[in-house]
C-alpha cells in the first residue's frame, strides 16, 4: 500500500507542491486514517541528471522531508518524476531495498516502477523467482522488464487489490536519454474503494488521497488503460 505521485514537465514549483502534499498524506492519509511510515523513494530524470534515491525512514521524517526538498530544488529544465511512501503489508520486508520505485534493466532499455495494491505471489513463478523474501512490485517490475509495457494487462489476472502503477521507461542508445524517456501510469483496481484510484492533472498523477488535501485540480484516471503521462 502506498501514496506516490508522477511528474512530467518543467514546473519545479508545481513538483514541490506535489511533493508537499505526498508528505503530508503519507502522514495522515485522509481515505483510511493511517500514515505510510515504511520508507519512500524517488527517481529523477532531467537533461543531464538521474537521482535515484531510496530510505527506509517515514518521508514526513523531518530529515527525510528536508532531503526529499533537496532533492526537488535541484531539479531544473525539463524533467520526469517518480515520488512513492510506502506502508507495508508484511512489516518484516522494511529497508531500503524494498522501497519503491524498483529499478530494472535489460539490453534494451531501464525501467523504473512504483506500485500501489498487491499481487499474487505466485507470479513469482511467471519471473522465475522464490517468493521468500520478495514484495509483489518487485515481480510486477521484473515482469515489465522482461516483457513489452503493453503486456501489463496480463498482470490484472494476478491482482489481488489494485494495479496502480508509474513507470518511468529510459530506452537504451546514443543521444538524450530524456528525450526518449516515457512516464506512463496504468490504473486497475478489482473494487470501488476509493483509495485505489488514481487522479490526473496537468502533467502528473497522485494518488487519491492527495485529491482530498486540495492538491491541484484533477479528475478521475481512466482504467485498464496504459497511459503517458
Amino acid at each position: 500500500m502506498c501514496r506516490m505521485i508522477g511528474y512530467s514537465g518543467h514546473d519545479r514549483a508545481k513538483l514541490r507542491e506535489l511533493a508537499d502534499c505526498l508528505v503530508k498524506v503519507a502522514e495522515d492519509d485522509p481515505l483510511k486514517g493511517w500514515s505510510h511510515p515504511h520508507g519512500w523513494g524517488m527517481v529523477a530524470l532531467t537533461e543531464n541528471r538521474l537521482i535515484y534515491h531510496r530510505s527506509a525512514k517515514p518521508i514526513f521524517d523531518p530529515s527525510e522531508r528536508s532531503t526529499l526538498i533537496d532533492l526537488v530544488d535541484s531539479l531544473s529544465g525539463d524533467m520526469k518524476v517518480i515520488i512513492h511512501a510506502r506502508k507495508a503489508s508484511d512489516p518484516s520486508l522494511v529497508s531500503p531495498i524494498y522501497s519503491h520505485p524498483f529499478l530494472e534493466s535489460n539490453d534494451r532499455r531501464i525501467l523504473f516502477l512504483a506500485h500501489n495494491g498487491s499481487v499474487d505471489l505466485s507470479l513469482s513463478k511467471e519471473v522465475g523467482m522464490k517468493a521468500e523474501g520478495v514484495v509483489d512490485s518487485e515481480l510486477v517490475a521484473k515482469f515489465l522488464s522482461r516483457n513489452e509495457l503493453s503486456r501489463v494487462q496480463d498482470l490484472i489476472p494476478y491482482t489481488r487489490s489494485a494495479l496502480n502503477l508509474l513507470v518511468l521507461e529510459i530506452p537504451r542508445g546514443v543521444g538524450s536519454p530524456l528525450s526518449k524517456a516515457r512516464l506512463l501510469y496504468f490504473n486497475w483496481a478489482n473494487s470501488n474503494d476509493p483509495y485505489y484510484d488514481l487522479l490526473v492533472g496537468d502533467g502528473f498523477v497522485v494518488s487519491s488521497s492527495l485529491g482530498k488535501v486540495g492538491c491541484r485540480t484533477v479528475r478521475q484516471a481512466a482504467k485498464g488503460k496504459l497511459v503517458e503521462i
